[in-house]
């Protein structure tokens, strides 16, 4: 008989199924019993890797010998595993039927031969019949059938053993590794030139910001915060080769497994560093905006009493405002503009409200409309501006048309440049027409006009034009104080003219109005002479009567009462009073006007004073900041600095401790004091605080002192004129009586009596001549 290949068919339900559902098992034992050999001795190599990975010996190697060690087992056990699985074979069904045969111990192989079919007699249904219920009957005697367990032929290629060996190394291992075994095989499976590298990671904040540096673990899992413009700095030990990280513009340099990189921080970024292919370093950083400085007026520009421009201004920045200054632009013009640096309590405060003073009458803008814009800027060049203010500055007052005239040409030439350079030149030239009939013994005006033009023609640098303007100025400053003589010299001419009218009878109206000619001219005299004040420091005699409007305006206004009361005669006695008080009066200057000269003695020493206070304040703002002078002597220097300054205050007390502003200055003492103590005890920011206050302290201070001298009134129980307070006293000689004001009173109401009754024409004839002889003398 043979095979066909077509198996004899069964009847459902028979015998052969069971053995069918453990051909697969029996087939998978044959399969690992002929693979199994063939993967020695690729298995034992790569169980010796397994251990040396278990006892960590690759990784502290070169990362090169490393990865040429793994390189290594990987093409052993490649080649290996080619060369033996070449001969593999999988097992077929009756391969398994066999084995199924042997393990059951059946003969005959009634199991592999089940399939078997007919070679004589095919065909004949009787036949067939007979053969599968022959064949049946074979498999139904077949007891219990068994599966063994697979049977390794490792030892026939394995004859030294040394599996066993290999897997002996292993169990050691793992016993030695623990619970690091996973990261230790993890290592020896990834060589990389950062395996040992270490890294020392940490940002610097802007040194303005004060902020500390902020180190860096390995990870983190929240974003860290630094502020805009924060330095990273990254220092990499122990790695092969050159590291990277994830920043745009940072590179790392250095050698022999020493690197480094710097980098700034100005936008949020995800950093990595990385060592030879690991992740040695892993952040977010996000950023906090370093936020623009803002600036305001305090209060809109004004003008002192000296014409001084003053700027009330607040400034703020989240880390310190450095500058301020402001910008002083004529207003529709292309001129250069003014900068005025704006005083700041401290190198960076965050806070700032200050006033400031600044002259700028000799400036050519002075008279101008002006636009004012405040700046500020921060540690980090931000710069944050104000609203655009319109302000006329504070101008002087010249009265010579000639001066006037030069001064508006220096306005039109600064504020416009080469633009006006046509216009000044015909200006110049029409002024300077006929010098033999205009410029009379004035030579040295002529020239300078003559200068000036020929300048201005063939300027071509900026230089050039602010010399022009400088000869301008110079010019108008010498024809007003030649032109204040003339004014003079016209007060004393309508001082002549207003007597001779009220000799000579003429109408009160007239007299009137030749009085306010007088007062105006005077006012404009008196403007110039302050203008051109000389400036000495020196204190004015102690005893010298001081003399203001008010007063000037009361003496006129008597003088024109007693001419409307009909005295003319006293009247013209102190018209020639007030003259020679105009004659010999000298206007103070802003260093010194009138008071004694103890006050301006104290004065100077309080200045001297503060300025040293707010040296010391400095000082203190610099200790703070670690950056103080260790000649300083550090806060116990600062405090014994602080107790010297105290004891100053307590002298300047001690000479006029009853002068104005001795309260404002004895708080300041005790303030000082206090600081002190700070000083001592090492609070420096306490310290700097009271030492702010003791100098607004001694501002007040020197501030109402300073109001003293300039007062007006009384002295010795007189006023400005000589006369007793509150009695018709004498006038300077005692041969001035000057009426009071209730003498004045009853004068006037004679006066309008006597011309109600001149208008009563029912009167005697007698009584009506009398009256008007004695109305004739007023």
């Amino acid at each position: 008989m043979t095979r066909y290949s077509q198996p004899t068919e069964f009847p459902a339900g028979s015998k052969p199924r069971r053995f069918e559902r453990l051909i697969p098992a029996a087939r998978a034992i044959v399969a690992w019993e002929r693979l199994w050999p063939m993967l020695w001795p690729a298995s034992g190599i790569a169980g010796l890797g397994i251990a040396l990975a278990l006892f960590d010996v690759l990784p502290p190697l070169p990362w090169p010998l490393h990865a040429l060690i793994l390189a290594g087992f990987v093409t052993a056990i490649g080649l290996t595993l080619y060369f033996n699985l070449t001969e593999f074979v999988w097992p077929s069904w009756q391969d398994a039927a066999r084995r199924l045969e042997r393990d059951s111990g059946l003969s005959h192989r009634p199991i592999s031969e089940a399939h078997d079919a007919l070679t004589v007699g095919a065909g004949d249904a009787f036949a067939e019949e007979l053969w599968r219920a022959h064949l049946l009957l074979r498999l139904q005697s077949v007891g219990r059938i068994r599966l063994s367990w697979p049977r390794s032929d490792l030892g026939r290629r394995d004859p030294r053993a040394l599996r066993f060996v290999v897997l002996l190394l292993i169990a050691f291992g793992v016993l030695v590794a623990g619970s690091d075994w996973s990261r230790r095989l993890t290592a020896a499976l990834g060589p990389a030139a950062g395996a040992n590298a270490t890294l020392d990671a940490w940002i610097d904040p802007p040194v303005y910001t004060g902020e500390a540096p902020i180190y860096l673990s390995r990870s983190g899992p929240h974003a860290i915060l630094v502020p805009q413009g924060s330095v990273l700095n990254l220092r990499v030990h122990g790695a092969d080769h050159l590291p990277s990280v994830t920043l745009s513009g940072a590179r790392f340099e250095g050698g022999d497994g020493e690197y480094s990189s710097q980098a700034t921080l100005a936008s949020p970024v995800h950093l990595r560093v990385r060592a030879g292919g690991r992740t040695i370093g892993n952040w977010k950083v996000a950023i906090i905006a370093d936020k623009k400085p803002t600036i305001a007026f305090a209060a809109p520009p004004t003008a002192t009493n000296r014409q001084a421009l003053q700027l009330s201004y607040k400034a703020s920045d989240d880390y310190g405002v450095v500058a301020a200054h402001a910008i002083i632009r004529p207003h529709g013009r292309k001129g250069a503009p003014i900068i005025i640096d704006l005083q700041l309590p401290g190198r960076s405060a965050k806070s700032v409200s200050e006033t400031v003073y600044r002259d700028l009458t000799e400036h050519p803008y002075a008279g101008l409309n002006v636009d004012i814009t405040l700046v500020a800027t921060d540690a980090a060049g931000q710069t944050g501006t104000s609203n655009t203010v319109r302000f006329r500055l504070p101008e002087r007052i010249f009265t010579d048309p000639l001066a006037r005239a030069l001064i508006e040409q220096r306005q039109t030439l600064a504020s416009m440049g080469v633009a006006a350079r046509s216009h000044v030149l015909a200006t110049l030239a029409a002024l300077s027409i006929a010098p033999d009939k205009f410029y009379a013994g004035q030579d040295g005006t002529y020239l300078a006009l003559r200068a000036a033009y020929w300048g201005l023609k063939y300027a071509s640098r900026r230089e050039d034009f602010e010399r022009i303007e400088d000869l301008l100025w110079q010019t108008a400053i010498g024809l007003e104080q030649s032109g204040i003589l003339k004014m003079a010299e016209q007060l004393r001419q309508m001082q002549q003219q207003i007597s001779q009218m009220m000799a000579q009878g003429a109408p009160q109206s007239e007299i009137d109005a030749m009085l306010q000619r007088y007062n105006a001219l005077m006012q404009r005299y008196l403007r110039a002479l302050a203008q051109n004040a000389p400036q000495n420091t020196a204190p004015p005699d102690a005893n010298a009567k001081v003399l203001g409007e008010q007063d000037l305006a009361a003496l006129l206004k008597a003088i024109q009462e007693l001419s409307q009361s009909g005295d003319r005669l006293k009247a013209m006695q102190l018209l020639a009073f007030l003259q020679g008080l105009v004659e010999n009066m000298q206007v103070a200057n802003a260093s010194g006007s009138s008071g004694n000269a103890a006050n301006n003695e104290a004065l100077r020493n309080l200045g001297e004073l503060m300025g040293k206070q707010r040296m010391l304040l400095d000082k203190t703002f610099r200790q703070g900041q670690g950056t103080g002078d260790p000649k300083d002597g550090g806060p116990k220097g600062l405090a014994r600095q602080q107790g010297q300054l105290r004891d100053e205050l307590a002298t300047i007390l001690k000479g006029d401790g009853k002068a104005p502003g001795a309260r404002n200055l004895e708080e300041a003492g005790k303030i000082m004091g206090d600081a002190q103590q700070a000083l001592d005890l090492g609070d420096l920011g306490r310290a700097g605080t009271l030492q702010k206050d003791a100098l607004d302290a001694l501002r007040k201070g020197a501030n109402a002192l300073a109001g003293t001298r300039q007062g007006m009134g009384s002295q010795n129980g007189q006023d400005p004129f000589g006369r007793t307070v509150g009695n018709s006293g004498a006038g300077p000689g005692g041969n001035l009586k000057i009426p009071d004001a209730s003498v004045m009173q009853r004068a006037r109401d004679i006066l309008k009596e006597l011309r109600k009754r001149a208008g009563e024409l029912g009167r005697p004839k007698e009584e009506l001549d009398y009256i008007d002889r004695l109305l004739r003398q007023f």
